[in-house]
């Protein structure tokens, strides 16, 4: 019973199928009516760029000369040790000109030095005649207070100058312009006048003269700087006296 229901069914589907595949057709060709189908899909367009119009050649003769590795223009560059190398080497250049214009001042000086003391050699000094001047005589009291006292020629110098009020200080051979003096060159010697000494077998550095002093009459000065840097009276060595400046 159960076999006969079972094979009843497959025969009734296979009949509906067959009915379905045939009535199709039947009710389109009986309307007339054709129908398609169709897929549409959007337009696409693709740009290609004409990679061979983008290209740019150069046309050069087959035996071009080009040149060699001389000639490439390559900037060059300094390692640090080279910069430090190359600064130590013009600091030095620099020192060592230095050191030249020095060394030649200091003999352009000792051969002014020479001269002066040669164009002065036949000079002989003596004391002028005549009553000394208030300035000097207060320069000569100042020199002597300070006899004994441990000062430099310059200073003590300084010191005479100020007491007839001149503000003046600077090396031996610049005292030939105290304001107010004047060079005397006919061998004469006053109290009070200033002796300047080129040449006196000390040393000075070699690039000024040696001493300075005041002188205070009958052949006699005061010197600064005198055996152990004191003020001291003594010779006024006319024989290696180089200039002397009088202030009126």
């Amino acid at each position: 019973m159960k076999t006969k229901t079972v094979a009843s069914s497959i025969v009734a589907a296979i009949v509906s199928c067959a009915c379905l595949f045939m009535f199709v057709p039947t009710a389109t060709a009986a309307e007339g009516v054709t129908v398609t189908s169709t897929k549409s899909f959007p337009s696409y367009t693709q740009v290609r760029k004409d990679l061979t119009t983008e290209a740019t050649a150069t046309s050069v003769e087959d035996n071009a000369d080009w040149g060699g590795i001389e000639n490439l223009d390559v900037p060059q560059t300094e390692s640090q040790a080279e910069k430090d190398a190359a600064a130590a080497k013009k600091a030095a250049e620099e020192e060592a000109e230095k050191q030249a214009e020095v060394e030649a001042q200091a003999t352009q000086e000792q051969a002014n030095a020479a001269s002066r003391n040669e164009s002065r050699s036949s000079v002989t000094y003596s004391d002028a005649s005549g009553s000394v001047s208030a300035g000097a005589g207060a320069s000569i009291d100042r020199v002597y207070s300070l006899i004994g006292q441990s000062m430099d020629c310059t200073a003590l110098v300084s010191q005479a100058l100020a007491a007839r009020g001149i503000n003046f200080h600077g090396w031996p051979e610049e005292y030939v312009n105290v304001p107010g003096g004047h060079v005397v060159t006919d061998g004469s010697l006053q109290p009070g006048d200033i002796l300047i000494y080129a040449n006196t077998g000390g040393w000075n550095g070699g690039a000024h003269y040696d001493h300075v002093a005041l002188y205070v009459g009958n052949g006699q000065a005061v010197h600064g700087g005198w055996n152990g840097y004191s003020v001291a009276l003594a010779s006024a060595m006319t024989e290696k006296l180089t200039i002397v400046v009088r202030i009126p």
